[in-house]
C-alpha cells in the first residue's frame, strides 16, 4: 500500500507485485457521510441494478444497493408487504 498526501488531497494506491489493485482519492473539502445513518425517503427504484436512490436531505439522493441492506425478513413483524417491481 501507497499512501501520498498533498495539500488536502490523499491518495492511497494498493499494489500486488508492483501492479496496481485499487486506487483511492480523498478530498480534504467535505466531509464524508459513508457509515452515518439517515432518516431517507426512496424516490426512485431501479430493480434491474438492484438499488434505490433516497433523498436523505443533502442535495442530491443517496444510492442504497439491495446487497447493503442487512436484515432478516422473519425479523420484521406485522405482515409482508407485497414486493413492488
Amino acid at each position: 500500500m501507497v499512501i501520498h498526501e498533498h495539500g488536502d488531497r490523499t491518495q492511497i494506491a494498493v499494489l500486488d507485485d508492483r501492479n496496481l489493485i485499487e486506487h483511492y482519492v480523498a478530498h480534504g473539502k467535505g466531509k464524508s457521510i459513508a457509515g452515518n445513518i439517515y432518516l431517507g425517503r426512496v424516490q426512485n427504484v431501479l430493480a434491474g441494478m438492484e438499488a434505490a436512490f433516497v433523498d436523505i436531505g443533502k442535495g442530491r439522493n443517496a444510492v442504497l444497493y439491495a446487497g447493503e441492506v442487512n436484515y432478516a425478513p422473519e425479523d420484521l413483524e406485522g405482515e409482508a408487504v407485497p414486493r413492488i417491481e
